[in-house]
């Protein structure tokens, strides 16, 4: 049953990727399955500390150099204190599986390519394309990544791909399996 209440918390990170809400009404909704977790008496047996965080870019990034880290600023869920929003880095604050997505806009135009690292390490990458378009570009990657206590994952640009990400539209969240 734990894993039940765990796989719907987990969907619901992965669904706030895809559609169109605020972090706050991401922070909403994870507060209320987490409540409706606990009034079906869900224990969380498996992990006693929840891991989880969703952060959001404040302002929009134009030609950021190469292999820079990506510091979504503005933090609306931090369970567990594990994302620095100085740094732009999470911390394991165990070993585990963890799960992370990342979303940025370009503009018409532009392009931001971004790669997820693990300890400096490429685990998957994401790219915005808004060449030969009126509007923006919006692209979403996930990545499930095993964590030693004490490795670091953060957001970087790819290489010179760093060209336009749009304030208020990009988000970085993740939480541990």
């Amino acid at each position: 049953m734990t894993s039940i209440c765990y796989l719907l918390l987990s969907f619901l990170l992965f669904v706030a990727g895809t559609v169109q809400e605020t972090p706050q009404e991401v922070v909403t909704r994870y507060n209320n399955y987490k409540a409706i977790c606990k009034g079906l008496d869900f224990k969380n047996v498996g992990n006693k500390d929840t891991i989880a965080f969703q952060s959001s870019l404040i302002k929009t990034l134009k030609y950021v150099s190469s292999r820079s880290t990506v510091v979504f600023d503005k933090v609306s869920l931090n369970e567990g204190n594990a994302y620095d929003k100085i740094s732009g880095k999470f911390t394991a604050p165990s070993n585990g599986i963890y799960f992370f997505t990342w979303t940025t806009l370009s503009n018409a135009g532009k392009t931001f390519g971004t790669d997820i690292v693990r300890n400096g390490e490429i685990i998957a990458k994401n790219f915005s394309d808004g060449r030969g378009r009126i509007g923006f570009d919006m692209s979403t990657s996930h990545a499930n990544i095993k964590m030693k206590k004490g490795d670091k994952v953060w957001i970087r640009t790819h290489d010179t791909w760093g060209q336009f990400a749009h304030g208020d539209w990009c988000f970085f969240s993740g939480l541990k399996l």
